[in-house]
């Protein structure tokens, strides 16, 4: 790898991408998280994208945007832009590795996921902007789902009461599974 590397990701990939030591192994590569909440706002995540690749343009920056399709043309934005996407659906995918996702999700097609951010920052993501103090439109979201699926991280404090306590408010079991971070080592050692 020659010229620097600029990586744009949501936040939910710091713990990751901090785990996998990615400045120190590649001393190239710099990243720039986006907050994790952006994806609630597409039109402003597309603006953030924009200004953090343009900056990274000017200073000839190779560009990984490392999100999963948080708003519906990222794919052909990021293309627009010269960016290459790291592939996958979800960051829930990506954390887990895509086999393992699959798994998951052929076993109980009604999987919620939960990872720290989304556990600590759950009434602020969901339960005001989706109104889920009304019993009713709690049923209405999650009446499809049949558990809640806790993605833990190396470095995630304890969740596990948290991530219980809303299982419980939704209504749905709760297992924990662990990220494998080698599905995303494995992508992005073959980008650089």
């Amino acid at each position: 790898m020659c010229s620097p590397t600029r990586v744009i990701a949501c936040g939910v990939f710091r713990p990751a991408l901090e785990y996998l030591d990615l400045e120190n192994r590649y001393p190239r590569v710099r990243c720039r998280y986006l907050p994790s909440n952006l994806h609630l706002r597409p039109q402003d995540l597309r603006k953030d994208l924009l200004d953090v690749i343009t900056s990274a343009s000017q200073r000839n920056e190779r560009i990984l945007c490392l999100y999963g399709t948080c708003f519906p043309d990222i794919e052909d934005f990021c293309r627009l832009q010269g960016v290459t996407k790291v592939p996958g659906l979800h960051c829930f995918e990506t954390l887990l590795g895509s086999e393992q996702y699959q798994l998951i999700i052929e076993e109980m097609p009604g999987t919620y996921f939960l990872e720290r951010d989304l556990i600590l920052n759950f009434e602020e993501y969901c339960l005001e902007p989706l109104e889920l103090h009304d019993e009713e439109m709690r049923k209405s979201f999650f009446e499809h789902y049949e558990r809640v699926v806790y993605l833990r991280q190396p470095s995630d404090p304890d969740l596990l009461s948290k991530a219980n306590e809303l299982a419980t408010f939704l209504q749905l079991s709760l297992e924990i599974r662990d990220a494998d971070y080698s599905h995303l080592k494995k992508i992005l050692s073959d980008l650089f």
